[in-house]
Protein backbone atom coordinates (compact mmCIF):
# COMPACT_ATOMS: atom_id res chain seq x y z
CA UNK A 1 0.00 0.00 0.00
CA UNK A 2 1.48 3.77 -0.88
CA UNK A 3 2.53 5.92 1.87
CA UNK A 4 0.16 8.82 1.82
CA UNK A 5 1.78 11.98 0.44
CA UNK A 6 1.80 14.82 3.34
CA UNK A 7 0.28 17.94 3.02
CA UNK A 8 1.34 21.55 3.55
CA UNK A 9 -0.41 24.52 5.13
CA UNK A 10 0.68 27.80 6.28
CA UNK A 11 4.11 26.62 5.23
CA UNK A 12 4.12 23.76 7.56
CA UNK A 13 4.70 19.98 7.01
CA UNK A 14 1.71 18.40 7.73
CA UNK A 15 1.88 14.40 8.50
CA UNK A 16 -0.53 11.90 6.83
CA UNK A 17 -3.70 11.20 8.29
CA UNK A 18 -4.04 9.56 10.93
CA UNK A 19 -0.35 9.32 12.11
CA UNK A 20 0.87 9.10 15.79
CA UNK A 21 1.88 12.69 15.32
CA UNK A 22 -1.65 14.09 15.34
CA UNK A 23 -2.66 13.68 11.64
CA UNK A 24 -6.53 14.50 10.97
CA UNK A 25 -7.94 14.95 7.73
CA UNK A 26 -8.81 18.27 7.82
CA UNK A 27 -7.78 21.60 8.97
CA UNK A 28 -9.25 23.27 11.69
CA UNK A 29 -11.02 26.70 10.68
CA UNK A 30 -9.97 30.16 12.26
CA UNK A 31 -12.67 29.86 14.57
CA UNK A 32 -11.89 27.05 16.09
CA UNK A 33 -8.35 28.72 17.38
CA UNK A 34 -10.14 30.09 20.59
CA UNK A 35 -8.96 30.67 23.76
CA UNK A 36 -10.07 27.20 25.24
CA UNK A 37 -8.06 26.40 27.99
CA UNK A 38 -5.84 29.48 28.01
CA UNK A 39 -5.16 29.20 32.00
CA UNK A 40 -2.67 26.28 30.99
CA UNK A 41 -1.09 28.61 28.31
CA UNK A 42 -2.08 32.07 26.84
CA UNK A 43 -3.41 32.32 23.43
CA UNK A 44 -1.08 35.41 23.57
CA UNK A 45 2.03 33.20 23.65
CA UNK A 46 1.44 30.59 20.93
CA UNK A 47 -1.37 31.52 18.57
CA UNK A 48 -0.31 34.31 16.35
CA UNK A 49 -2.92 33.81 13.66
CA UNK A 50 -4.23 37.64 14.11
CA UNK A 51 -0.89 39.54 13.75
CA UNK A 52 -1.45 42.01 10.75
CA UNK A 53 1.43 41.32 7.90
CA UNK A 54 2.41 44.73 8.75
CA UNK A 55 3.64 43.35 12.00
CA UNK A 56 4.89 39.86 11.21
CA UNK A 57 8.85 40.92 11.03
CA UNK A 58 8.66 42.49 14.64
CA UNK A 59 6.47 40.57 16.01
CA UNK A 60 9.36 37.76 15.12
CA UNK A 61 12.26 39.01 16.65
CA UNK A 62 10.06 40.30 19.89
CA UNK A 63 8.60 36.52 20.53
CA UNK A 64 12.04 34.98 19.67
CA UNK A 65 13.64 37.37 21.83
CA UNK A 66 11.47 36.44 24.84
CA UNK A 67 12.97 33.03 24.27
CA UNK A 68 16.48 34.17 25.40
CA UNK A 69 17.64 34.36 28.43
CA UNK A 70 20.62 36.25 27.56
CA UNK A 71 18.19 39.40 26.10
CA UNK A 72 16.02 38.80 29.29
CA UNK A 73 18.95 39.32 31.57
CA UNK A 74 20.66 41.92 29.40
CA UNK A 75 17.63 44.19 29.23
CA UNK A 76 17.06 43.57 32.88
CA UNK A 77 20.66 44.79 34.21
CA UNK A 78 20.75 47.59 31.92
CA UNK A 79 17.11 48.71 33.34
CA UNK A 80 17.90 48.46 37.03
CA UNK A 81 21.34 49.66 36.67
CA UNK A 82 19.55 53.58 34.60
CA UNK A 83 16.84 53.19 37.43
CA UNK A 84 19.64 52.91 39.87
CA UNK A 85 21.21 56.41 38.58
CA UNK A 86 23.67 54.89 35.87
CA UNK A 87 26.85 55.34 37.93
CA UNK A 88 29.99 54.33 35.26
CA UNK A 89 31.64 51.71 36.72
CA UNK A 90 33.61 47.69 35.79
CA UNK A 91 30.18 46.56 36.01
CA UNK A 92 28.22 49.01 33.79
CA UNK A 93 31.18 48.54 31.15
CA UNK A 94 30.31 44.82 31.01
CA UNK A 95 26.48 45.52 30.88
CA UNK A 96 27.40 48.05 27.52
CA UNK A 97 29.42 44.85 26.33
CA UNK A 98 26.47 42.41 26.29
CA UNK A 99 24.18 45.48 25.23
CA UNK A 100 25.77 45.77 22.02
CA UNK A 101 26.21 42.35 21.04
CA UNK A 102 22.04 43.18 21.39
CA UNK A 103 22.56 45.95 18.63
CA UNK A 104 24.97 44.02 16.50
CA UNK A 105 21.61 42.77 14.53
CA UNK A 106 21.17 45.86 13.46
CA UNK A 107 17.45 48.13 13.24
CA UNK A 108 15.95 45.39 14.34
CA UNK A 109 17.18 45.32 17.69
CA UNK A 110 15.38 48.31 18.30
CA UNK A 111 11.85 45.97 18.32
CA UNK A 112 12.44 45.13 21.78
CA UNK A 113 15.11 47.21 22.91
CA UNK A 114 13.01 50.84 22.55
CA UNK A 115 11.66 51.52 26.29
CA UNK A 116 14.33 48.97 28.11
CA UNK A 117 15.08 52.12 30.02
CA UNK A 118 11.44 52.41 31.42
CA UNK A 119 10.16 50.50 34.89
CA UNK A 120 7.82 47.44 34.16
CA UNK A 121 4.02 48.69 34.34
CA UNK A 122 5.04 52.29 33.81
CA UNK A 123 2.18 54.04 32.82
CA UNK A 124 2.41 57.19 31.13
CA UNK A 125 0.32 60.30 31.08
CA UNK A 126 0.20 63.57 29.10
CA UNK A 127 -2.15 65.60 30.97
CA UNK A 128 -0.23 67.56 33.12
CA UNK A 129 3.55 68.12 33.13
CA UNK A 130 3.67 68.63 36.61
CA UNK A 131 2.65 65.23 37.74
CA UNK A 132 4.58 62.00 37.36
CA UNK A 133 5.12 59.86 33.84
CA UNK A 134 3.93 62.42 32.30
CA UNK A 135 5.16 62.36 28.30
CA UNK A 136 4.37 65.14 25.36
CA UNK A 137 1.43 63.70 23.35
CA UNK A 138 3.51 63.39 20.25
CA UNK A 139 6.13 61.40 22.11
CA UNK A 140 5.76 58.10 20.62
CA UNK A 141 3.83 55.06 22.74
CA UNK A 142 6.91 52.98 23.89
CA UNK A 143 6.70 51.52 27.51
CA UNK A 144 9.03 48.97 29.09
CA UNK A 145 6.55 46.29 28.16
CA UNK A 146 9.12 43.87 27.21
CA UNK A 147 9.25 40.51 27.73
CA UNK A 148 5.44 40.53 27.93
CA UNK A 149 3.90 39.11 24.51
CA UNK A 150 3.45 41.03 21.37
CA UNK A 151 -0.16 41.21 20.83
CA UNK A 152 -0.37 42.80 24.26
CA UNK A 153 0.77 45.58 23.69
CA UNK A 154 -1.64 48.20 23.04
CA UNK A 155 -2.11 48.79 19.17
CA UNK A 156 -0.05 52.10 18.47
CA UNK A 157 3.01 50.69 20.15
CA UNK A 158 3.10 48.09 17.96
CA UNK A 159 2.63 49.70 14.87
CA UNK A 160 5.75 52.20 16.47
CA UNK A 161 7.62 49.28 16.99
CA UNK A 162 6.61 47.51 13.76
CA UNK A 163 8.52 50.38 11.68
CA UNK A 164 11.92 48.72 11.64
CA UNK A 165 14.12 51.22 9.40
CA UNK A 166 17.54 49.78 8.03
CA UNK A 167 20.43 51.51 7.85
CA UNK A 168 20.49 53.17 4.23
CA UNK A 169 17.07 54.50 5.04
CA UNK A 170 18.07 55.99 8.25
CA UNK A 171 21.54 57.37 6.95
CA UNK A 172 19.95 58.22 3.13
CA UNK A 173 22.29 55.80 1.71
CA UNK A 174 22.00 55.28 -2.29
CA UNK A 175 23.11 52.09 -3.91
CA UNK A 176 24.87 54.05 -6.24
CA UNK A 177 25.41 58.73 -6.68
CA UNK A 178 28.49 60.99 -7.67
CA UNK A 179 30.82 61.12 -4.92
CA UNK A 180 32.74 64.34 -3.61
CA UNK A 181 35.20 65.88 -5.70
CA UNK A 182 37.92 65.10 -2.84
CA UNK A 183 38.02 61.68 -3.23
CA UNK A 184 39.13 61.87 -6.61
CA UNK A 185 42.04 63.56 -4.94
CA UNK A 186 42.57 60.50 -1.98
CA UNK A 187 42.21 58.09 -4.61
CA UNK A 188 45.17 59.90 -6.26
CA UNK A 189 47.23 59.96 -3.26
CA UNK A 190 46.64 56.22 -2.92
CA UNK A 191 47.15 55.11 -6.21
CA UNK A 192 50.49 57.22 -6.25
CA UNK A 193 51.60 55.47 -2.89
CA UNK A 194 50.88 52.16 -4.32
CA UNK A 195 52.79 53.23 -7.25
CA UNK A 196 56.10 54.40 -5.43
CA UNK A 197 55.87 51.21 -3.01
CA UNK A 198 56.17 48.81 -6.17
CA UNK A 199 58.62 51.05 -8.22
CA UNK A 200 60.62 50.83 -4.84
CA UNK A 201 60.33 47.08 -4.79
CA UNK A 202 61.29 46.66 -8.46
CA UNK A 203 64.59 49.03 -7.91
CA UNK A 204 65.35 47.27 -5.00
CA UNK A 205 65.21 43.92 -7.14
CA UNK A 206 67.18 45.48 -9.93
CA UNK A 207 69.99 46.36 -7.45
CA UNK A 208 70.42 43.14 -6.40
CA UNK A 209 70.57 40.97 -9.26
CA UNK A 210 70.66 43.23 -12.31
CA UNK A 211 74.03 43.68 -13.74
CA UNK A 212 75.87 45.08 -16.83
CA UNK A 213 77.51 42.57 -19.68
CA UNK A 214 80.89 43.74 -20.86
CA UNK A 215 78.69 44.96 -23.96
CA UNK A 216 76.42 47.07 -21.62
CA UNK A 217 73.55 45.02 -21.39
CA UNK A 218 71.63 44.20 -18.38
CA UNK A 219 71.54 40.44 -17.41
CA UNK A 220 69.86 38.68 -14.23
CA UNK A 221 72.83 36.98 -12.37
CA UNK A 222 72.35 33.49 -11.74
CA UNK A 223 70.01 32.22 -9.31
CA UNK A 224 68.31 35.30 -9.04
CA UNK A 225 64.53 35.06 -8.00
CA UNK A 226 62.02 36.12 -10.63
CA UNK A 227 61.34 39.84 -10.74
CA UNK A 228 58.47 41.02 -8.68
CA UNK A 229 54.98 40.77 -10.30
CA UNK A 230 52.03 43.29 -9.16
CA UNK A 231 48.47 43.67 -10.63
CA UNK A 232 46.85 46.47 -12.10
CA UNK A 233 46.18 49.36 -9.11
CA UNK A 234 42.71 49.91 -9.00
CA UNK A 235 41.60 53.48 -9.12
CA UNK A 236 39.63 52.73 -6.01
CA UNK A 237 39.20 53.50 -2.52
CA UNK A 238 37.48 51.07 0.19
CA UNK A 239 35.36 53.44 3.17
CA UNK A 240 33.56 51.20 5.45
CA UNK A 241 30.67 49.52 4.00
CA UNK A 242 31.11 51.78 0.50
CA UNK A 243 33.49 51.95 -2.13
CA UNK A 244 34.27 55.04 -4.23
CA UNK A 245 35.67 54.46 -8.34
CA UNK A 246 36.92 56.04 -10.64
CA UNK A 247 35.57 55.23 -14.55
CA UNK A 248 35.23 55.49 -18.04
CA UNK A 249 31.66 55.86 -19.64
CA UNK A 250 31.14 55.82 -23.34
CA UNK A 251 28.69 57.50 -23.55
CA UNK A 252 28.90 58.12 -26.98
CA UNK A 253 28.90 54.26 -28.11
CA UNK A 254 26.44 52.47 -25.57
CA UNK A 255 22.50 53.14 -25.06
CA UNK A 256 21.48 53.24 -21.16
CA UNK A 257 20.39 50.08 -20.58
CA UNK A 258 23.45 48.56 -22.23
CA UNK A 259 25.84 50.49 -19.67
CA UNK A 260 23.26 49.27 -17.05
CA UNK A 261 23.51 46.02 -17.77
CA UNK A 262 27.61 45.61 -17.82
CA UNK A 263 27.22 48.13 -14.67
CA UNK A 264 25.48 45.53 -12.68
CA UNK A 265 27.86 42.31 -14.28
CA UNK A 266 30.47 44.72 -13.08
CA UNK A 267 28.87 45.10 -9.74
CA UNK A 268 28.83 40.81 -9.45
CA UNK A 269 32.32 40.44 -10.13
CA UNK A 270 34.13 42.90 -7.78
CA UNK A 271 31.87 42.82 -4.66
CA UNK A 272 34.38 42.83 -1.98
CA UNK A 273 34.03 38.99 -0.49
CA UNK A 274 33.95 40.77 3.05
CA UNK A 275 30.48 42.30 2.39
CA UNK A 276 27.99 40.51 1.22
CA UNK A 277 24.88 41.03 -0.13
CA UNK A 278 22.54 42.33 2.23
CA UNK A 279 20.33 39.53 4.25
CA UNK A 280 16.93 39.25 5.06
CA UNK A 281 16.06 40.87 1.40
CA UNK A 282 13.29 38.77 0.02
CA UNK A 283 11.98 37.17 2.77
CA UNK A 284 8.25 36.60 2.38
CA UNK A 285 5.59 37.43 4.61
CA UNK A 286 4.70 33.56 4.99
CA UNK A 287 8.08 33.05 5.93
CA UNK A 288 7.75 35.10 9.19
CA UNK A 289 4.34 33.87 9.55
CA UNK A 290 5.57 30.29 9.90
CA UNK A 291 8.43 31.06 11.78
CA UNK A 292 5.59 32.23 14.21
CA UNK A 293 3.64 29.36 14.09
CA UNK A 294 6.64 27.12 14.45
CA UNK A 295 7.18 28.77 17.72
CA UNK A 296 4.12 28.52 19.08
CA UNK A 297 4.31 24.54 18.73
CA UNK A 298 7.60 24.78 20.50
CA UNK A 299 5.55 26.57 23.48
CA UNK A 300 2.81 24.27 23.50
CA UNK A 301 5.26 21.57 23.40
CA UNK A 302 7.22 22.81 26.32
CA UNK A 303 4.01 22.89 28.24
CA UNK A 304 2.10 19.91 27.33
CA UNK A 305 3.14 16.22 25.99
CA UNK A 306 2.08 15.65 23.12
CA UNK A 307 -0.07 12.44 23.67
CA UNK A 308 -2.42 14.23 25.78
CA UNK A 309 -2.77 18.03 24.18
CA UNK A 310 -5.74 16.73 22.56
CA UNK A 311 -7.71 16.30 25.84
CA UNK A 312 -5.78 18.85 28.23
CA UNK A 313 -5.65 21.90 25.54
CA UNK A 314 -7.70 21.42 22.54
CA UNK A 315 -7.32 24.77 21.51
CA UNK A 316 -3.70 24.13 20.74
CA UNK A 317 -4.16 20.79 19.85
CA UNK A 318 -6.55 21.72 16.83
CA UNK A 319 -4.71 25.00 15.65
CA UNK A 320 -1.53 22.60 14.92
CA UNK A 321 -3.22 19.19 14.61
CA UNK A 322 -1.44 16.83 11.66
CA UNK A 323 2.12 19.09 11.39
CA UNK A 324 5.09 17.71 12.25
CA UNK A 325 5.16 19.29 15.90
CA UNK A 326 8.77 18.11 16.66
CA UNK A 327 10.49 18.88 13.47
CA UNK A 328 9.01 22.10 13.67
CA UNK A 329 10.52 23.18 17.15
CA UNK A 330 13.72 21.74 15.71
CA UNK A 331 13.25 24.55 13.01
CA UNK A 332 11.83 27.32 15.36
CA UNK A 333 15.39 26.54 17.33
CA UNK A 334 17.17 27.25 14.25
CA UNK A 335 15.58 30.45 13.65
CA UNK A 336 16.31 31.13 17.07
CA UNK A 337 19.78 31.14 16.20
CA UNK A 338 19.41 32.95 13.31
CA UNK A 339 18.11 36.22 14.63
CA UNK A 340 20.07 36.23 17.59
CA UNK A 341 23.92 34.78 16.07
CA UNK A 342 25.42 36.92 18.68
CA UNK A 343 24.07 34.26 21.41
CA UNK A 344 26.40 31.76 23.54
CA UNK A 345 26.40 28.63 21.20
CA UNK A 346 25.10 27.01 24.01
CA UNK A 347 21.57 28.86 24.77
CA UNK A 348 18.71 27.27 23.26
CA UNK A 349 15.06 29.07 23.80
CA UNK A 350 13.89 29.16 27.10
CA UNK A 351 10.79 26.88 25.98
CA UNK A 352 13.24 24.57 24.24
CA UNK A 353 12.83 21.59 27.51
CA UNK A 354 9.62 19.26 26.42
CA UNK A 355 7.17 18.44 28.77
CA UNK A 356 7.96 14.95 27.10
CA UNK A 357 11.55 14.80 27.61
CA UNK A 358 12.65 15.47 24.21
CA UNK A 359 14.44 18.40 25.47
CA UNK A 360 17.82 17.21 23.63
CA UNK A 361 15.67 16.58 20.27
Amino acid sequence: MSRATPVYHRGLMKSEPGHETGGQRSDPGESEHTAAGKGNLPELDWNFDNVPDGELVACCYWEYARESAFIRETLRQYRDWCLAGGKRDDESRKIDARLRKLQSIGFQSGVFLQGYIYGPGMVWQSDDPEKPNYRRPDTPPITGSFPAPWRSLSEAERKCRANIRDEAEHLHILPVKLAHWTWAKEIGRVCQEIADRQNEQLKAWERDYLRRDKEGNRVTLPGAPAPPEFEPIQPAIRWGAGETVAVDIAWAHFTNDQIATYFGRWAKAHRPKSITSPSGKGHKLKDWRVALDRLGMMRLLHRFRLGEMRERFPAGWKAFAGFEWYKERKRAGATFKKLFPFLPKTERPLSWPTKGGRSKN
